[in-house]
């Protein structure tokens, strides 16, 4: 929290608390904690007091809040509010931490019974503005707008919007002092205010600024000409009145009167970071004066030869040893080595450096050469004897193979993939953040190089400045390895974390380097082709409506699908009407507009996403494409692709098998394609024992077409292709929990139907319904569910009151054991490959894994002496009640 000397010593902040916590709720998408609590009110309200502080430096600052339970105006009219729904459990449980937080920042707050917030912060302005002192008031609601005068404004920190007496007229074509007259007539459907009908803003203050008021609009009332408006008028003649009653702001006399009580009070930050610790809000402890320094007195910098050789004796006896490279850029392919840190304990951290450079860009002297410190650091790296432990280790593994021509090697330790696995319900995996909740106070990247910009800013930190910080990321490295070690060996799971996911880091490391060939000619032909298709949809498009109009406007859009064309819509919003896919989906049966829309959106994301995309991502010197492998974001233990993620090529509809077409094997070589067939079902069958799923996987049946049979009572010889359809998506539905309205949706049946489908499945499937309802039950005891590898997932949800996010939880239970032993299999799998073709000094690469497939790329001959090898590898990764089976397809395109 910053204050500044410049703050007006007048000026008072009142802040609309209630209304903020609403907006915060629904502005900020859900948030939760590792414990599942909902934390996204909280989070969006505290950023609102920092943005505050930030941009107003306020030395006087108060909160209202409303009060809880009918207040004054229950009295005038029963049905005030009543149209509002009940506040959601998951806000009202984040309402006392709000509170907490701004006691605890300093802030004095108000809660008057039978009041509500408007009514305090009316007080409050008042009081203060008859003391020629300077009121903001910190809202969006326009309710408050009848309080601006000369010494009142209204700033909304969420439209960066301030509204004096000048303002409100342009917007409502009358003064602040008119206003409450105008509510009057408009009425407030939310707050269920009644108003007179038909009469909105501009009938409003037309009406006003020819009377003068309220009052002597119903004097003068006959006077007006007869219209429909007078005649509402006249009948509503004690709603206006009433309705006025409703929006005037009581006065509060026992507000505090004095401009010192509402002085901004000293922090207490030790309040502060036991509330953000529980709610893990990592960012906010940053900003507070949290977690020790790290201690810097084993630190040393490491420059000449003598340095080095004791260095060299250090590790000669290490057992293990912390690394981290210091580079010019985050793009592995591009990155050059700055320097290197090292450490085998806490005692002893070092920086090598080996590329800073001076203001003109030339080498620093005073560092290490790249030789001396490879002919030191290779045969430790190498080592099976040390254990070689890192932050995001992938990344320093590839660094340190495109600078010192060396693989890390023996056992390897990622902090980073630990704490996935044993806190995966963490949001944040960043050293910075882990260390922070080990007591450690890191000093930034952004701190470090002063805020420089520069992709490649590192290499100009001084050498002495860039040591410390070094120093502290393998330092924080061993403190969290300490930490997470004892987490994995407790829960059983340092086997999954060193003989899975730390031996695949290698692979991945190597395929991330190979990459994949793109034809970038065939992206040049299909972006002028898809660009030619969208000028033809835009003039359909424009010809069918009439006009032209900005096709990528939601808004203009929805004005023309429900106003125009009158087609129907659902409730409209502040922002408009949903035009969302399902909304259009919907629309196009009954017009064509909606369709071409659907057409031009998908070509338009093929050709932005994808096709442009792809062509910009092109490595100049390899002419391919290379993606990332993350192994620390998905809760079930897939690995994901980013950069681009190559997981989601377009696979379905012409358009998209075209886009697959793109990708090529390098010259004089094919694709190979190792698919496991239907592996999640084959994991569900060993998971549920059922009789009838193990004996259909057994005997080699199609288990869709099986499925079908036993649902529609028929031969599977008569099975049609849109029974083997609903049935499919049945048996995959199951898996993910789908229910009968999704169903029904997908196969577009009625509900009934889809339900009597389901019932069938487990009439068939009777052990699949009982594996439901029993890894449900564990995880409401154990709080958590695991694979066949011992990869657990936490599901704090499982007993939410709330019902949407107990289901969720639900069905994690069930798919999350099933996705990820499939997770663990396609890795195992890959491990197996590997050593496959290592033993047989093959030339075949392993580019992609795609989910449940693997993609390699070798030549022809290759491809006849090692597919039944890989195969057999792939269907041997782990054994089952039932047999993997994997499909193996070769080409010369990722095509389908």
């Amino acid at each position: 929290m910053h204050r500044g000397e410049t703050a007006v010593a007048s000026k008072v902040f009142i802040i609309d608390g209630s209304a903020f916590i609403y907006r915060a709720f629904h502005a900020v998408a859900p948030l939760t904690n590792s414990r599942g609590f909902q934390t996204n009110a909280v989070f969006g309200f505290v950023n609102i007091l920092r943005r505050l502080f930030n941009e107003q430096k306020p030395d006087y600052v108060a909160v209202a809040f409303d009060t809880r339970g009918p207040v004054f105006r229950h009295d005038l009219y029963k049905p005030y509010k009543a149209n509002r729904p009940a506040m959601p459990e998951e806000l009202a449980a984040q309402i006392p931490f709000i509170k907490q937080i701004v006691k605890a920042m300093g802030i004095v707050s108000f809660e008057k019974q039978e009041l509500e917030a408007d009514d305090i912060i009316g007080s409050v302005a008042r009081t203060l503005s008859a003391q020629d002192l300077s009121v903001v008031i910190v809202s969006g609601d326009k309710d408050l707008l009848q309080l601006v005068d000369d010494r009142v404004c209204m700033w909304d920190p969420m439209s960066d919007r301030v509204m004096d007496r000048e303002g409100v007229f342009r917007k409502f074509q009358v003064y602040p002092e008119q206003l409450l007259d105008c509510y009057a007539l408009i009425g407030d459907s939310s707050d269920n205010v009644p108003g007179v009908p038909g009469i909105g803003p501009k009938s409003a203050a037309k009406l006003i600024t020819q009377f003068g008021s309220l009052d002597l609009l119903y004097a003068g009332v006959d006077s007006l000409k007869k219209s429909k408006m007078k005649e509402r008028l006249i009948e509503n003649r004690d709603n206006a009145f009433l309705s006025r009653e409703l929006i005037r702001l009581k006065a509060d006399p026992d507000v505090p009167q004095h401009l010192e009580e509402y002085k901004l009070g000293i922090p207490d930050e030790p309040a502060l970071k036991e509330i953000y610790s529980e709610l893990e809000f990592s960012s906010l402890l940053k900003e507070l004066d949290s977690g020790v320094e790290v201690p810097s007195d084993g630190f040393s910098l490491i420059t000449t030869d003598e340095q080095l050789e004791a260095l060299g004796k250090r590790l000669s006896t290490a057992t293990i040893l912390a690394i981290d490279t210091e580079t010019t850029s985050l793009n592995v392919r591009a990155a050059e080595l700055v320097g290197i840190s090292l450490a085998v304990d806490r005692q002893s951290c070092c920086y090598i450096p080996l590329g800073h450079r001076d203001e003109n860009g030339a080498l620093a002297t005073g560092q290490c050469s790249l030789a001396q410190v490879k002919a030191l650091l290779v045969p430790y790296l190498v080592s099976a004897d040390v254990w070689k432990i890192g932050h995001n280790v992938k990344y320093d593994y590839a660094v340190l193979e495109k600078n010192m021509a060396v693989s890390l090697a023996g056992p390897l330790a990622d902090t980073m993939i630990a704490a996935h696995l044993a806190e995966p319900l963490r949001r944040s995996f960043k050293l910075d953040d882990l260390c922070l909740d080990q007591g450690l106070k890191m000093t930034s990247y952004a701190q470090v190089t002063d805020g420089d910009k520069r992709e490649d800013a590192f290499a100009y930190v001084p050498v002495e400045k860039a040591a410390a910080y070094s120093c502290e990321d393998v330092y924080g490295t061993l403190v969290l390895w300490e930490y997470y070690q004892g987490l994995l060996e407790k829960n059983g799971q340092m086997s999954l974390f060193a003989e899975v996911e730390m031996a695949l880091l290698p692979i991945l490391a190597g395929m991330e380097r190979i990459g994949i060939m793109v034809d970038e000619k065939r992206l040049d032909r299909l972006a002028e082709e898809f660009e030619g298709k969208l000028g033809l949809l835009e003039k359909k498009i424009y010809a069918l409506v009439g006009h032209e109009f900005n096709i990528n406007s939601p808004q203009q859009l929805g004005t023309i699908l429900f106003e125009e064309l009158e087609l129907p819509h659902g409730r409209k919003t502040k922002t408009g009407y949903s035009t969302d896919m399902r909304v259009l989906e919907k629309l196009a049966v009954k017009h064509e507009l909606p369709d071409l829309i659907i057409q031009y959106r998908n070509l338009a994301k093929l050709l932005s996403t994808y096709i442009e995309k792809l062509k910009q991502l092109i490595d100049p010197e390899s002419r391919r494409i290379h993606t990332s492998y993350n192994q620390a974001v998905t809760a079930t233990g897939r690995l994901s692709s980013s950069n681009p993620n190559l997981q989601n090529i377009p696979i379905r509809g012409e358009e998209g098998n075209r886009i697959r077409e793109a990708f090529v094997p390098a010259p004089g070589k094919i694709f190979l394609s190792a698919d496991y067939s239907q592996i999640d079902l084959r994991v569900l069958a060993h998971y549920s024992q059922d009789p009838a799923l193990i004996e259909a996987f057994r005997n080699g049946d199609d288990i869709h077409t099986r499925t079908a049979a036993e649902i529609f009572g028929v031969s599977p010889l008569l099975i049609t292709s849109d029974m083997r359809r609903a049935a499919k998506s049945i048996n995959f539905g199951i898996v993910y929990g789908m229910s009968s309205f999704g169903l029904a949706n997908q196969l577009k049946i009625s509900r009934k139907e889809a339900q009597t489908f389901i019932d069938r499945y487990f009439g068939i499937y009777a052990g699949v319904k009982q594996y439901m309802h029993d890894i449900v039950a564990a995880a409401r005891t154990d709080g958590f569910v695991s694979t066949l590898l011992n990869r657990r997932r936490y599901l704090p949800e499982i007993d939410a009151a709330n019902k949407m996010r107990r289901e969720f939880a639900e069905r994690a239970a069930i798919n999350t054991p099933i996705q990820g032993t499939a997770a663990d299999i396609i890795k195992l799998a890959m491990l197996r490959v590997n050593d496959l073709l290592r033993r047989e000094s093959s030339g075949c690469k392993m580019l992609l894994q795609i989910h449940d497939e693997l993609v390699f790329e070798l030549s022809r001959d290759e491809c006849e002496r090692v597919r039944q090898s890989i195969k057999e590898e792939m269907e041997q990764a782990m054994r089952l009640d039932v047999p993997l089976v994997v499909n193996m397809g070769t080409g010369n395109s990722l095509a389908k």
